[in-house]
């Protein structure tokens, strides 16, 4: 029994380190009933073996201190600070040198691709003030959001959390409102631009700083009037969902009839010319050729199942694009259909090309009843780009009485047909001769050349509301759009919803695991105290 007391001293330590380390690893003390066991137990021993050795206990501890033992631990305590220099030395090193990898299998802990690039981008500062909210949004998931922004792009992003109630005046100087969560500030002086927003969330943000980086909002006109999907419908095959994905990239789309205007606006960033059921007026497209001979950005997308409406197969074809007049067939790669038609697929082949580089097979866009397209020759002023392609199973059907007319419809590979890979999409870009008296390209006065952009679809339901949040439909709609209009940088996958790769596990199980990783090291640490202890005490006896 007085041997086991003497040796509780040792006993004594072991618990109260590993019960201090402990409570480091998983706080609070309180919620761990094998921590608080540690240290009292601890306690206990170290208050057994001081009454169990009393003075002469001391005595002898005070020996060791001044003798080899002494030596021995000064020598210990010298490489462990040693050591603790080294990881302090690593570990100012890692936050001069701050770098990031998110390990998660869907990248839960980083910006998008989208977000990321436009941070690294900023050409000014931006300050971005965060309402504490708790009832909205925990503190830490904010500041972990606003974090990203700043490790993208240190020198420019700075952010700050602040509690309204404390500070009241700078919440009504800054003139937040009320359901208001962050405050954007964008650039200094006169040229300072700012934004409130009522979410913190990657999407917000993101599309916010868009907003104040872009200025003003460059202007997109939808040419209708000739039974085109309207803009505001909300209903199946109308754009309000287009609309409104415009609208989050600072893009603003205004229907335009030609009719009235008789021509394009001068502040058209682009024009879109999509499935019309009515004929256009001839001179309705001269206007639109015109414009865009004159350097303008156009959109058309054609519309298999209007047969007998072919103007914009008409417009496309004077840009050297050819719409034509089939209907794409993809077997293999047909989603949503019976069996017996498949014109509705996915593309397997993508181009590289601003429009299609980030594009993924993972989640590819959808095409129903979509015409092949066909391109022009490149040359040295113009380049075609056949930006995606359907499956080499599929086929470009020509006889289209045997889709449309039949009382069973079906289709089957003819020699006439067009084989595949079919063409879906074609891209155009065609450098302008500048007149003979404008200054060198490069100068302050031409900052780079005008140029002609098409895009030209062979399908226009793929926009539609209900269509366009489909697998790859958005993005691939902000990317045409954002490359015509000269927004190449916006050209990026949104933020996705994504889960984080945890599990949770019941208070239980933790304390059963925390107990196992303790229980191992500690039984080897005081097994050898013990065998230590008991040779020396036989080896002094």
């Amino acid at each position: 029994m007085e041997t086991a007391l003497r040796f509780s001293g040792y006993l004594g330590v072991v618990l109260v380190v590993f019960g201090v380390l402990g409570a480091i690893v998983a706080p609070p003390v309180t919620d761990q009933p094998l921590l608080i066991a540690h240290l009292v137990l601890g306690v206990l021993c170290l208050i057994a073996w001081g009454v169990t050795s009393g003075l002469e206990g001391f005595s002898k501890a005070g020996a060791a201190l001044s003798g080899r033992t002494a030596r021995f631990g000064l020598n210990a305590f010298l490489y462990s600070a040693v050591a603790l220099g080294l990881v302090i030395v690593v570990n100012v090193f890692s936050f001069m040198n701050d770098k990031r990898w998110d390990l998660t299998e869907a990248g839960v802990y980083s910006l998008s691709e989208k977000s990321v690039k436009m941070t690294q981008n900023l050409k000014q500062k931006l300050r971005l003030l965060a309402v504490d909210a708790p009832q909205v949004q925990e503190r830490g998931k904010t500041e972990d959001l606003l974090k990203l922004y700043r490790y993208h792009n240190d020198a420019m992003v700075s952010y700050e959390i602040v509690d309204p109630r404390a500070r009241p005046l700078e919440m009504d100087k800054l003139e937040m409102k009320a359901g208001n969560l962050l405050y954007l500030e964008y650039g200094e002086g006169a040229q300072k631009a700012v934004s409130r927003i009522n979410a913190i969330d990657e999407q917000s943000v993101t599309n916010a700083i868009i907003k104040l980086t872009r200025g003003a909002a460059k202007k997109i006109y939808y040419i209708q009037g000739h039974g085109e999907p309207q803009l505001e419908n909300q209903a199946q095959g109308g754009l309000k969902e287009f609309e409104s994905a415009l609208s989050d990239e600072h893009l603003q789309i205004e229907g335009l009839l030609l009719a009235q205007t008789g021509k394009i606006p001068e502040d058209a960033a682009a024009v879109i010319f999509a499935a019309p059921r009515k004929p256009l007026p001839q001179a309705e497209k001269d206007i639109i050729i015109k414009y865009g001979d004159a350097g303008g950005r156009l959109v058309l997308m054609g519309d298999a199942e209007i047969r007998d409406i072919s103007d914009v197969g008409e417009i496309a074809e004077h840009f050297g694009i050819t719409i034509g007049k089939d209907v794409i067939i993809d077997e293999q790669l047909r989603l949503f259909a019976g069996p017996e038609m498949a014109v509705q697929f996915v593309p397997q082949q993508f181009s590289q090309h601003p429009v299609t580089a980030r594009l993924t097979r993972a989640e590819p866009p959808v095409f129903s009843f979509a015409s092949s397209v066909s391109a022009g020759k490149t040359d040295t002023k113009s380049t075609y780009t056949e930006l995606m392609k359907s499956g080499p199973n599929s086929w470009a059907e020509k006889n289209l009485d045997l889709i449309y007319n039949s009382a069973e419809p079906s289709a089957s590979k003819e020699a006439n047909d067009i084989p595949g890979p079919v063409v879906i999409a074609v891209a155009l870009e065609r450098k302008l001769d500048l007149p003979k008296d404008s200054p060198p390209v490069g100068s302050d006065e031409v900052k780079f050349e005008k140029s002609i952009r098409v895009a030209a679809f062979g399908d226009s339901t793929w926009i539609q509301n209900g269509n366009l949040a489909a697998m790859g439909n958005r993005d691939l709609a902000l990317n045409v759009i954002n490359w015509t209009v000269g927004e190449a940088d916006a050209v990026a996958i949104g933020p996705k919803s994504l889960r984080a790769s945890a599990i949770p596990i019941r208070q239980e199980t933790f304390n059963i695991i925390l107990a196992l990783s303790f229980m191992g090291p500690e039984l080897i640490l005081v097994l050898g105290l013990f065998v230590w202890w008991n040779r020396r005490r036989v080896a002094l006896a």
